[in-house]
């Protein structure tokens, strides 16, 4: 089949984050089974190009600039004008490439409707693979993120993405089950397929990062926030130390500023230990390079990950691949990872004696430890490694197909699918009128600070804004209908010079 794989993330160039991290080990996966993918991205340094990454083409697109002139739209809803503008860039590139050579079935992942436009024009079937929505993280409040308008914008798009695809596929049933009541779903309109790991990468043998074996290493991966169950993780850790002192922590991953006030979550973990008296068990590495992870799951003697919530963590398969001792919570799709008691051990989230509980009886168990690891091993090459994941995405892709050819023809925009992307900057422009005539109307700081920079930025245009409002009112005096075939020409010739770009600068 000829695949396209379309996501604003792939690595290295665009991190490897879990989406980017997914979408580049199915590509390699799909290509290793002898499939024809090429995968569409955005570029890190604004510029376009297309490289050979071991036999798979990436596309890199640079930003659409073409929405910067909405700039009301950038004041009232920043994050949607964002995205809005890499959902351009990476739909305009898909065109250019299926006039080119058609594509067979495009796979996006769902969140921020990076598929929206392939939804709503039904020109190629079209797979959606959750990650965990933008909707979730506004009904749950994840990350800080509110329900303003901004925020549910975005999730109409993605809803709309899932309700008009060919097919939606889950990496857990947790999830599955939350966007199917979430969107109305019937049951058999969800497929659960597993993540997937590169197992020859994330194994047991090989160099380690974390060489002192004084201690027993317990590591966390992931970023420094809430979500993840860091500050459980810091308030388990002094009844850890009790009974296990020969013990070291290690935190790897980037700060963040989701504190209370926009605060370092960093500052706080270590004000923490600092107050508990067990900084001196936790070391806090800040990110580590994706190539060398590897290193440091196999150095461990157990991966934890207290999260509040997750979908399918990467990490979490990362660790069981690499044979390492896992705990983790029943929060989200983890629990179908690891068979408690076999593979690792599940706790209930935000349950910081459960996760004590749970640390002292690894660490002071070494038998136990290595079991899990084995079971865990075993279980990443029979279930979770990349070409078992991407044969069953293209079992995955035949789908679509046979639901493509019924659902086409109830397609939402039925016009030349090239005409999809002008009328939603119509649409956009409306709205960036409205916003500005609303402005301009309502605001007399606003007015003043229109003509001031009309005056300083485009004084020609000043000047013949200020003709045309003084001939326009001499004429309504004489009392004439219409204004002087003059004066119509020069308020034509304003209004293409798009005067309101001067207050957006």
């Amino acid at each position: 089949m000829r695949i396209c794989l379309i996501s604003r993330e792939f690595p290295p160039d665009t991190g490897w984050g879990g989406i980017g991290t997914f979408v580049h080990d199915l590509a390699l996966g799909l290509k290793e089974i002898g499939q024809d993918v090429e995968v569409i991205a955005l570029s890190k340094d604004g510029q376009d190009s297309v490289i050979d990454y071991h036999g798979v083409p990436i596309h890199r697109v640079a930003v659409d600039d073409s929405l910067e002139q909405y700039q009301m739209l950038l004041s009232v809803m920043p994050y949607s004008h964002s995205l809005l503008k890499a959902l351009w860039s990476l739909h305009n590139k898909f065109l250019e490439l299926h006039a080119r050579k058609k594509f067979d079935v495009v796979e996006v992942p769902e969140m921020f409707g990076e598929g929206v436009f392939l939804a709503l024009s039904k020109q190629c079937p079209l797979v959606v693979r959750l990650y965990t929505p933008h909707f979730k993280f506004i009904d749950d409040k994840l990350h800080l993120i509110d329900d303003a308008f901004d925020h549910q914008f975005l999730g109409l798009i993605e809803k709309l993405t899932l309700l008009t695809a060919d097919v939606v596929t889950s990496p857990s049933s947790d999830l599955g089950d939350y966007v199917s009541q979430s969107v109305g779903f019937k049951d058999d309109e969800m497929v659960v397929i597993r993540g997937l790991i590169d197992t020859n990468r994330f194994c047991p043998e090989g160099p380690k990062a974390l060489t002192d074996d004084s201690h027993l290493k317990v590591i966390f991966v992931g970023r420094l926030e809430e979500r993840k169950g860091v500050y459980q993780l810091i308030r388990a850790i002094p009844e850890v130390v009790k009974q296990c002192p020969n013990v070291r922590f290690y935190m790897i991953g980037n700060d963040t500023k989701t504190a209370h006030g926009s605060k370092s979550v960093l500052s706080e973990l270590q004000k923490e230990l600092e107050k508990n008296g067990c900084a001196k068990y936790v070391v806090f590495t800040g990110p580590v390079p994706h190539a060398s992870m590897p290193e440091y799951f196999r150095s461990s003697d157990i991966f934890v990950l207290p999260s509040l919530y997750d979908n399918a963590p990467l990490t979490c398969l990362e660790a069981i691949s690499s044979g390492t001792a896992l705990i983790g919570t029943s929060a989200g799709g983890m629990k179908e990872y690891v068979v408690n008691g076999e593979s690792g051990t599940i706790v209930p989230p935000a349950d910081v004696p459960a996760l004590a509980n749970a640390l002292i009886d690894l660490l002071l168990n070494e038998s136990k430890r290595k079991s899990y690891g084995v079971e865990a091993r075993k279980r990443a090459l029979e279930l979770y490694d990349r070409k078992i994941t991407a044969g069953k995405s293209v079992e995955l892709y035949q789908f679509a197909k046979a639901n493509f050819d019924f659902k086409r023809q109830f397609a939402l925009y039925r016009k030349n699918s090239e005409d999809l992307l002008p009328r939603s900057e119509d649409l956009l422009r409306a709205f960036d009128k409205m916003i500005y005539d609303l402005m301009y109307k309502r605001s007399l700081s606003f007015r003043l600070s229109y003509w001031f920079h009309m005056l300083k930025d485009r004084p020609k245009l000043f000047t013949a804004s200020i003709a045309l409002k003084a001939g326009t009112a001499i004429s309504d005096l004489l009392g004439r209908d219409a204004l002087p075939e003059r004066l119509e020409k020069l308020k034509k010739l304003i209004d293409d010079q798009s005067s309101r770009e001067t207050i957006r600068k």
